[in-house]
């Protein structure tokens, strides 16, 4: 029995690895599924509150919660992950919007740090073995939601490293950049990919905006690393690195970045000028594009990622009008 299991794992393995070549080769099918699994950012730092009254963590699973509840066209299956300290919580396997909805709803905010490229490798990984059979035909979405820059993976874990010297692709060799980009891309966190590949994994991220420094547990800090020990201060140019990288890897990846900024209103899904509303003049962008593979389409319209500005971009523009906090009285909405 453990020969027979061993070979049935030897074969799966095998299967994976020549998907993933096989997506990097050439560009993958039409999906039949998308698997998203959302990764929350859990870390003390998240209990900044907002200048609309929110804390970061809020703000956070709100997004969260908009995400699970775009409409596409195919069946969405998804995970919850959390992650705080040095290691993440497995919140929720694959499962229905409403039982992710739940899962959301129950998950509180922590004093830990940010094990960001543990987790999201991790996540990787999960993504691929759930429903293997489908192969390239279901797509794979890791959805992060977080403020903190990586500064607490274990030594040992696959995609550990010192930061990378290098601001853009293809990042410091060895450096957890390098390893993270390279697992969205290849699988394996010490495999490059080629120019112009397909990555398998797809990242869609948003981060919320400003940076707690680390300090000792003694201090009023809001983030405490296990030991108790004091953090060296991050600058402003090494914290826009962070969202330049994610920002990158999400951009190769197929995927998303949005910023969630303290002094700004959280965005919301139908507005595609970045104004804080969603109105007539977002729904004349829907339907400028509509029928669109996005590119040549303009992406800001496809709200559900899905590469196609169609119906279900419709219905998200036309049912989130007048939502956002800069929508006035005079907005021009549209007629329902």
């Amino acid at each position: 029995m453990m020969k027979g299991t061993i070979q049935l794992l030897a074969v799966a393995v095998f299967t994976l690895v020549m998907q993933a070549g096989e997506a990097l080769a050439q560009p993958p099918p039409v999906p039949t599924e998308q698997h998203s699994i959302i990764v929350v950012d859990r870390s003390g730092s998240m209990t900044v509150t907002r200048s609309d009254g929110q804390t970061r963590f809020q703000a956070a699973i709100q997004n969260a919660k908009d995400y699970v509840n775009l409409p596409l066209a195919i069946p969405h299956f998804f995970s919850v992950w959390s992650f705080e300290g040095t290691s993440y919580i497995k919140e929720q396997g694959f499962a229905s919007a409403t039982t992710t909805i739940a899962t959301l709803n129950r998950l509180t905010v922590g004093t830990g740090v940010t094990p960001l490229a543990y987790t999201v490798c991790d996540a990787i990984d999960a993504l691929f073995t759930f429903k293997p059979e489908l192969g390239n035909k279901a797509r794979k979405v890791v959805k992060l939601v977080s403020d903190g820059e990586e500064n607490s993976t274990p030594a040992g874990t696959q995609c550990h490293g010192p930061s990378s010297t290098l601001n853009t692709p293809p990042y410091t060799a060895g450096s957890w950049e390098w390893k993270v980009y390279n697992k969205f891309a290849t699988l394996n966190p010490n495999t490059p990919p080629p120019a112009g590949a397909f990555f398998p994994a797809v990242l869609n991220v948003t981060v919320l905006g400003g940076y707690i420094s680390l300090r000792s547990a003694s201090s009023s800090a809001l983030e405490y690393s296990p030991e108790g020990h004091a953090m060296a201060p991050r600058s402003m140019s090494k914290l826009a690195d962070f969202y330049s990288f994610l920002q990158t890897l999400a951009q190769d990846s197929g995927g998303t970045f949005t910023q969630i900024e303290d002094a700004k209103p959280a965005p919301v899904f139908g507005d595609t000028n970045g104004d804080f509303c969603v109105d007539g003049t977002d729904y004349n962008e829907v339907m400028a594009n509509f029928t669109f593979t996005v590119p040549p389409g303009n992406p800001a319209a496809d709200f559900n990622n899905d590469k196609v500005v169609d119906y279900y971009d419709y219905v998200i523009v036309v049912n989130n009008q007048g939502a956002g906090a800069g929508c006035g009285s005079s907005s021009l909405l549209i007629n329902k």
